[in-house]
């Protein structure tokens, strides 16, 4: 596990897109999925990193660390907070623990920038909520973030199972 390198960028945002297809629900209007591909430009701002075959040398697995509240991936943190998204691991390899491994190296980071984490997901990511619990993540409702909020308008492509269902928010703080 290691931060991305220009060369993975293309094969990262395949592999997170296509993750993102096998939830149940639809997570990719709106264009999120060209930004999801956009692994370069994201990189300029964040920390991108991937978790590599040892065999094949291939992403297995991806996520997004962000503490820049200019980066525009950090959002409704509050200062001292870092943020990760965009975790995703490759159907093949599921519960062979790359995202714990993700997570933790997020984790570990944040201790490093001495930062706590706040993370948003979705009621549709189930596994990825057990994950978090396991990993001592606190669910935390009053941070929790309606549709309408986050929306800022009109989506033409929206799925309507989408609307009044809020990003659900979960914090992790190291053990001090």
């Amino acid at each position: 596990m290691r931060r991305a390198v220009p060369d993975e960028h293309f094969l990262i945002g395949e592999l997170t897109v296509a993750s993102y297809r096998t939830l149940e629900v639809d997570h990719l209007w709106g264009g999120y999925a060209d930004e999801i591909r956009d692994v370069a430009g994201r990189a300029e701002t964040t920390q991108v990193l991937v978790a590599r075959d040892a065999g094949t040398g291939g992403p297995l697995g991806a996520v997004t660390y962000a503490t820049d509240p200019e980066s525009g991936w950090v959002e409704w943190a509050e200062p001292g907070e870092a943020q990760f998204r965009l975790l995703a691991v490759s159907e093949s390899a599921r519960g062979r623990g790359v995202g714990e491994t993700l997570v933790r190296a997020c984790c570990d980071r944040a201790v490093a920038d001495d930062c706590s984490v706040l993370i948003h997901t979705t009621q549709w990511m189930p596994a990825a909520r057990r994950l978090y619990e396991r990993l001592g993540f606190t669910r935390r409702s009053d941070r929790d973030v309606p549709y309408e909020e986050w929306a800022h308008g009109e989506i033409p492509d929206l799925p309507p199972v989408w609307v009044g269902v809020p990003f659900l928010a979960y914090t992790w703080s190291p053990r001090r």
